[in-house]
């Protein structure tokens, strides 16, 4: 082996656990926040009536649509692009971006008091300076990131993340109504910010990005409508519903068709991490890119692969311990839902943004939503709310084709050059297969039993593929 050879293969470990470092570390920073989210799920859906539970996550919804319309792509531009390049066209342009930033912060406050019905106006206005918290933090927590300020990322979630818990346990034994929840919640993002602004240095570093960026106006339009109808698409369906029956009904299907968002989150990591890298210039090439793919795959593989598989086999114990047999009308949703995991393995789109094709973003995005409306009204009349909730799933992956495709075409290369097949393949055989046999090995035991055996084999399993990850020697992915 020459020394080229070698240099090149010490280069491409380092950079392999170079991301798989930074991507923990924010993991981490997310992990005990989703972990407390799905803790206060299962609390408020077994403690609240229907009708307090589905407004509780109303307003998440509320939240979600509506922050992704004040912010309009920002955080992705930030991650992309250079501070001083996004300043210098905000000051070229004021007299357009001051105009139209007010208007999109103005959308929420006007839908919120005049659309939504089911809040007093006490509950609209605390929602709305909620709002504003949560999307200030998003920016200054972008920042950090973008400079590579993992651990106090990681500080600052873990101590909001605690509080979080315990506000809402306060708010749920003394008397629970959202006019006493939001108040805390408000404060609580207002520390956070405070925190992560305690770090002085926050002048984001050019050389992170490093191709032209001349239009850095229409590249911010592309992001903003793609974050938009991303997030609208997240949460269309329950959108949908939430319109067409009441609170109650609504809980019963948010149940079934909530998508864990562990995964979303390892996804968002992994993307944040692959963008960077891609913007600086050793990684801006063709091979460099497919590499990165390659890389993150396998990471959220060995995570994603032994969950779904736990999911499929124990989905039926696992919905009624963690909701409880209140909601068993949600687990045809949830069967559904879980379908759409296995593509959880990557971000589709990070090679476009670099390389400021967020037009082609835009249009897999206006595309997802489209199939997904046009499967809604085919599958609805067979399947009712189940057609709902698998129009999303197919639809998603009609997009992530589209995306691939349109990279393939920008780096002259095929899907599958960009993917271990062989290995994810394998991967995920190894963990039907594995869970399968925990699965029978158990059938007569109890449910409690069958979970933990469930548990246990999935955690094995994914330990086993993470390490084998981390520590094999390069070869060619």
């Amino acid at each position: 082996m020459t020394n080229s050879a070698e240099q090149n293969i010490n280069v491409d470990n380092f950079l392999k656990k170079k991301i798989a470092t930074r991507s923990l570390l924010l993991l981490i920073s997310k992990l005990l926040p989703v972990a407390v989210q799905l803790l206060i799920i299962f609390i408020f859906s077994r403690r609240l009536s229907y009708d307090d539970y589905g407004s509780y996550q109303s307003i998440w919804l509320y939240i979600g649509v509506l922050s992704a319309i004040g912010l309009f792509g920002l955080p992705s531009l930030l991650l992309s692009s250079s501070l001083q390049n996004i300043l210098t066209w905000i000051k070229e342009n004021k007299k357009t971006a001051i105009p139209i930033f007010v208007l999109l912060n103005l959308l929420p406050i006007v839908y919120l008091l005049t659309m939504v019905q089911h809040f007093t106006i006490g509950t609209k206005l605390l929602l709305l300076t909620v709002l504003i918290a949560q999307n200030i933090s998003i920016i200054i927590e972008t920042i950090a990131i973008k400079n590579e300020n993992e651990k106090r990322v990681v500080i600052s979630n873990i101590i909001f993340a605690a509080f979080f818990l315990t506000w809402h346990l306060y708010v749920l034994n003394s008397g629970y109504s959202l006019i006493k929840l939001l108040p805390g919640l408000l404060l609580l993002y207002i520390i956070k910010s405070l925190f992560l602004l305690q770090k002085k240095n926050n002048a984001l570093p050019d050389q992170h990005t490093i191709l032209a960026e001349d239009n850095i106006g229409k590249q911010w339009l592309y992001l903003g409508i793609n974050d938009v109808l991303g997030m609208l698409f997240k949460w269309l369906d329950k959108w949908v519903i939430l319109l067409l029956v009441t609170t109650a009904q609504f809980a019963v299907y948010f149940n079934g068709a909530y998508e864990i968002p562990i995964f979303a989150l390892l996804v968002s990591a992994v993307g944040n991490i692959m963008i960077v890298e891609m913007s600086k210039k050793k990684s801006a090439t063709s091979g460099g890119i497919s590499e990165l793919f390659a890389t993150s795959s396998l990471l959220l593989a060995s995570i994603v692969f032994p969950s779904f598989c736990f999911l499929l086999f124990y989905y039926q114990d696992f919905f009624t311990l963690f909701f409880s047999e209140k909601y068993l009308a949600s687990i045809p949703f949830f069967v559904i839902s879980i379908f759409i995991l296995p593509a959880r393995i990557t971000n589709y789109t990070v090679a476009l943004q670099v390389f400021h094709k967020s037009d082609i973003i835009v249009k897999g995005a206006v595309l997802d939503i489209g199939v997904a409306i046009l499967l809604m009204l085919v599958l609805y009349p067979f399947l009712d709310f189940r057609g709902i909730a698998l129009a999303f799933v197919l639809s998603t992956y009609i997009q992530i084709g589209y995306y691939l495709w349109h990279t393939g075409k920008l780096l002259n290369k095929r899907i599958i050059d960009f993917f271990p097949i062989k290995k994810l393949v394998g991967w995920m055989l190894f963990a039907l297969a594995i869970t399968c046999a925990g699965k029978f090995s158990s059938v007569l035991l109890s449910s409690m039993s069958r979970l933990v055996i469930g548990i246990c084999v999935c955690g094995i399993a994914s330990v086993g593929l993470f390490l084998y990850y981390f520590f094999q020697e390069r070869k060619s992915i």
